[in-house]
This record gives structure tokens, sequence and C-alpha cells, in this order.
């Protein structure tokens, strides 16, 4: 991540569109490993949306990115705005 970005620019990358905000809470509420696969399932978005929106929030250390048979996706529990906002995701009901 570039140090240089605002606070404002990353939380606007991190949550500018809704298939983000689908993509961050099916990431919180499994807790584990997803493939493109699952996540298009859990949100019922268009593969190619989940994969430019993953791009997104790997650009700004939000997810990562495992590569073993296939492609897998987790949240990056390390990253202090993905901490707070689970943690706000949580507190207004939004996940378990």
């Amino acid at each position: 991540m570039d140090d240089r970005r605002s606070s404002k620019e990353i939380i606007e990358q991190g949550l500018g569109t809704l298939g983000k905000i689908k993509i961050l809470k099916s990431l919180a509420e499994d807790g584990r490993m997803l493939t493109v696969y699952v996540l298009h399932n859990k949100t019922r978005l268009k593969r190619e949306d989940i994969k430019r929106n993953l791009n997104d929030l790997m650009e700004i250390n939000w997810v990562k990115e495992t590569k073993m048979a296939n492609r897998m996706y987790t949240l990056d529990l390390h990253n202090e705005y993905v901490i707070q906002l689970v943690s706000f995701f949580r507190s207004v009901g939004y996940i378990d």
C-alpha cells in the first residue's frame, strides 16, 4: 500500500461499491479463505465484478490472496482499517 494515500482515499477505494461491501461481509462472516466461486454464490455478483473488486481491495491491503489449487481470498486481519470495519459490521448487526 502506498503510505502517501490519505485515509479518505483508502476508505473510498475500499467501500466505493456495494459489491465491495458484500465481498467484505462474506469474508468477515466466513472467517476463512474463499474462492471467487464461493464469493459468487454468497454475493450473487458477477465473477468479473468480484475479481475487479478483489483487486481493488488487495491494492489497499484489505484482502490477501493465496494461490493454492485455486486462488483463495481472505481479509487481512492485521490491517487496522479491516479490524475497525469488521468491528463496525458486528456492532451494527451487519454480521454476527
